[in-house]
């Protein structure tokens, strides 16, 4: 056991050195080769780490297809502590307890690697939790076992919570400076933000979404409405439970 985590730490070293998943993988390597998870926590058995491996495979293969695309393989890190993060161009972080618990978020981060370059943050975090929702295996941060709508319907109609709007969640997912209820309703309000409109009002078009919002941020030309009048009518449909 001691000497298979030895291999594991060369392999982390190896990856942190420029090595890619295909030149080395001393953790778990999934069937088509395209995920490396390896662990930094002696409490995560090997089948956990397979199971981790396959999952993160199936999910990276759905949304290289739905984003067009692609990055390589990819290396999941297990780690004790800490929160779900990426690090371009092909690593994810996750905790151990994301694991423990079932809720390992790969395909969110698998999207922060795969749609580099956005307008907002809102943006960004938005597409990361609806895709998280749409194409992940297990469902973590921010909604849990709730559909990303109910989520955020839960946060606006909340008089106590002081995130009610977009402006307001922008600098909070930018700066993270926050509690865990306004981390949770920032990140919940831009989840149904994106998922409203790729789906609502772009009929599912997530290319045009890529191509002429994500990047530029620019409303008006992309749905002919200010992000403003878009906002009260993603509001009206989120309250009104649509």
């Amino acid at each position: 056991m001691r000497f298979k985590y030895l291999l594991i730490l060369s392999a982390i070293t190896a990856i942190s050195a420029g090595c890619t998943v295909q030149d080395v993988c001393f953790g778990i390597q999934s069937a088509d080769k395209m995920i490396c998870a390896v662990s930094r926590d002696y409490g995560i058995s090997a089948k956990q780490m397979a199971q981790l491996a396959s999952q993160a495979a199936r999910e990276r293969g759905a949304l290289v297809r739905y984003f067009g695309n692609d990055v390589g393989p990819v290396t999941v890190i297990i780690r004790d502590t800490g929160i779900a993060y990426h690090e371009p161009p092909s690593t994810i972080y996750l905790s151990s307890r994301h694991i423990s618990n079932s809720h390992a978020i790969t395909a969110h981060e698998m999207t922060h690697l795969l749609t580099q370059g956005w307008a907002s943050r809102v943006l960004k975090e938005g597409l990361a939790v609806y895709a998280q929702y749409r194409f992940g295996e297990q469902q973590g941060w921010p909604n849990y076992k709730r559909s990303v709508h109910v989520a955020a319907r839960r946060w606006l109609a909340d008089d106590q919570n002081d995130i009610q709007s977009l402006q307001d969640s922008e600098p909070m997912l930018r700066t993270r400076q926050g509690n865990r209820r306004q981390l949770l309703a920032a990140y919940s309000l831009s989840g149904s933000w994106v998922m409203w409109i790729i789906e609502e009002k772009l009929k599912g078009d997530v290319a045009a979404f890529m191509k002429q919002l994500y990047r530029s941020g620019r409303y008006q030309s992309t749905l002919r409405q200010s992000r403003n009048q878009l906002e009260k009518e993603w509001r009206q449909f989120v309250l009104d439970g649509t």
